[in-house]
């Protein structure tokens, strides 16, 4: 139980321990059940951070207290990924142990490939090349007309259009930024399922991110695939919903930037335009998903606006 892993410095028994701790939290009541599955990983700002499964198992590692295992661009965030994956797959063989299931046996060629295709198809599908395409444009905006960290007016500042809050270009460009490329993943994500939603284009009850099935899974005529496919069908809707709040959000803080920047109104217009494009597109491609309801966030206990 104590061999070491050289590569990464972890021991068998440490990751045996981190799985019961997880099980421990897991057990939380206090934690909404798929709250992290559909938010915008901005803990920051967000009010249910107490309530959230994943950002206390964050804040229980204390690897992730170092800013390089935070940065993607870094060999320690890739080294702290492939530990965590070895630590998963040793408990999914675990599991699959107890329950008399040997994986070596289990034939997933043709699933695989399915999933291949379907990962091929949403890279290529106009919407999500579309969602690069505007990340690509953000980067070389402020490459053009942020050169320097000075030029981002701090004592800048316009009133929100419900008056109750004022803006700072350094509060729209951190908004901005911090979506940039989160749009680009999140319609990725929703593509991936989407030829389930023109499977069954009107279940109502795919627009709840909760326990999605009331089946019964030791029923002999449990029917798995219908289940899958209405996760599916799930999260395509629920990630096409994030991908639509962040697009809104984006639109406001461009706007912001064109009203206290002037002189950069007309550079501006093309990202407007874009994100536009990009919402109408994803809000046809998705007709439900503004009506999914996240976990937390949209339902009626919360007072948290999106």
């Amino acid at each position: 139980m104590a061999r070491i892993d050289e590569e990464f410095g972890l021991t068998q028994q440490k990751i045996v321990m981190d799985k019961n701790d997880l099980f421990d939290l897991a057990g939380n009541p206090a934690f909404i059940s798929g709250i992290y599955n559909y938010c915008d990983r901005w803990c920051e700002r967000c009010p249910f951070t107490s309530r959230c499964l994943l950002y206390a198992t964050e804040q229980a590692d204390p690897d992730l207290d170092d800013p390089e295992i935070r940065d993607i661009r870094n060999e320690k965030f890739w080294r702290k990924l492939q530990t965590i994956f070895a630590s998963t797959a040793r408990m999914i063989a675990e599991h699959a142990a107890e329950a008399g299931i040997d994986l070596d046996a289990v034939d997933a060629t043709e699933e695989m490939a399915a999933h291949e295709r379907e990962m091929d198809e949403a890279k290529q599908n106009e919407l999500s090349q579309a969602a690069k395409h505007y990340a690509v444009m953000v980067e070389d905006w402020f490459k053009d007309e942020f050169a320097t960290e000075e030029d981002v007016h701090t004592d800048t500042t316009v009133t929100s259009e419900s008056g109750d809050e004022d803006w700072t270009v350094r509060d729209a460009v951190e908004v901005i930024r911090w979506y940039q490329f989160f749009i680009a993943a999140k319609i990725f994500r929703a593509l991936t399922g989407a030829r389930h939603i023109d499977e069954q284009p009107d279940e109502e009850d795919d627009l709840f991110g909760a326990d999605f099935s009331a089946e019964d899974d030791e029923d002999e005529d449990f029917d798995y695939d219908a289940v899958v496919a209405k996760s599916a069908r799930m999260d395509a809707n629920g990630s096409a919903k994030v991908a639509l709040i962040a697009l809104d959000r984006s639109i406001g803080a461009w706007r912001t930037l064109q009203v206290l920047l002037k002189e950069k109104a007309e550079t501006i217009m093309p990202m407007l335009m874009e994100l536009d494009h990009l919402r109408r597109t994803a809000e046809l491609r998705f007709p439900k998903a503004r009506d999914f309801i996240r976990p937390g966030f949209d339902e009626e206990f919360s007072e948290f606006v999106s």
